[in-house]
């Protein structure tokens, strides 16, 4: 896989986000407590790490151009460190240990280039597990917009970073998967592993990620316990009645993003259709909404409607005789996989431009 190929939507497994955020002693279930590497089943190889910025940064920059089984094949060491805004003596002194700990395997090929490959991929970083011949999740996993990752690479002071992490976990929780309006970490969760944390000196660097809302007052704050269904089980010993609120601006909200782009795409298709059903029994082709979705994920709806406006204006163009056309030979017998090749080459070019 070349390393031009930036994956847009970045799925990282909740229990992986939680690790490297650093563990609250314990968290509060159903009257009962958990410790946290017990709730989220946090893999030992995550615990056993002491997780710095640059071990954060890295492990986030190979899952940002691993492909779909968590490889990276034939990558530029300088170019996975310039990402991670790390000198390539880091890199490596990381990947070293990322091994010794179980969760990579990595060769070197000749000087400067490796291929890496994420230990059980699915199990540990998108915490997939198969079951029947069908996929399960035991505590989720998280999609971050690239440019989001990209802006997290810029976080300079750790702490900062961490606390990122761990909201990105709780906006997923509240907001994707519950459909509350926002998500709420309050001070006790974050002090439990940051100790003596300046939250306030802490929100305006989040506010580039998020919009963010403090509470400190006693009233506000038992006024948002009673309103939220979540919180009230994750409430334990209060110290300090002092939380704050947090939601994914819209340009880097993945779900969001990924979601417009969904839509676009199958609209670019259905004009596509309209056109090309003139000349040709273009209804018996297969293509599942979901592939088409799976490509815009992939590629981006920018490069998925330039391929099929070509598409497009080539039936306006030569009519019926595109279905005899070589060119067009795989786009007939699977248009997923013609539309795939297209996007590569498309993005490939973007890439390097």
């Amino acid at each position: 896989m070349s390393f031009q190929h930036e994956n847009r939507h970045v799925l990282v497994a909740n229990k992986l986000l939680i690790a490297m955020s650093g563990l609250t002693r314990w968290t509060k279930r159903q009257d009962s407590f958990l410790y946290e590497q017990h709730h989220y089943n946090i893999p030992g190889p995550f615990l056993a790490l002491k997780w710095t910025k640059s071990r954060i940064r890295h492990l986030l920059t190979l899952l940002s151009y691993c492909d779909d089984q968590g490889v990276l094949s034939l990558v530029e060491s300088e170019a996975l460190a310039h990402y991670a805004h790390t000198s390539v003596r880091s890199l490596h002194n990381n990947l070293r240990l990322f091994e010794s700990a179980g969760l990579i395997r990595y060769s070197i090929h000749f000087s400067g280039v490796v291929t890496i490959e994420l230990v059980d991929y699915l199990e540990n970083y998108r915490d997939l597990f198969e079951e029947g011949g069908t996929y399960t999740s035991k505590t989720g996993y998280t999609s971050l917009w690239c440019e989001m990752v990209r802006q997290l690479m810029d976080i300079e002071h750790v702490n900062i970073l961490r606390v990122a992490l761990r909201a990105l976990v709780q906006v997923e929780r509240d907001v994707n998967v519950q459909s509350q309006e926002k998500a709420t970490l309050t001070y006790d969760e974050v002090r439990g592993f940051l100790p003596r944390l300046a939250v306030k000196g802490m929100l305006d660097q989040l506010s580039q990620f998020f919009n963010v809302h403090l509470v400190e007052n006693t009233k506000d704050f038992l006024s948002a316990v009673k309103e939220n269904v979540s919180l009230k089980k994750r409430i334990h010993t209060v110290t300090r009645p002092l939380m704050f609120h947090v939601k994914l601006e819209d340009q880097i909200n993945s779900k969001r993003i990924r979601e417009a782009e969904r839509a676009r795409t199958l609209i670019s298709w259905f004009d596509l259709r309209e056109v090309a059903r003139d000349y040709v029994d273009f209804d018996a082709l297969e293509v599942p909404q979901t592939s088409l979705q799976s490509l815009s994920d992939t590629y981006g709806f920018a490069a998925c409607d330039e391929v099929i406006r070509s598409i497009r204006n080539d039936f306006y163009q030569y009519g019926d005789r595109l279905e005899d056309a070589e060119l067009y030979r795989l786009f007939f017998e699977s248009p997923i996989l013609y539309l795939n090749e297209r996007l590569r080459v498309v993005s490939e070019k973007l890439a390097i431009a």
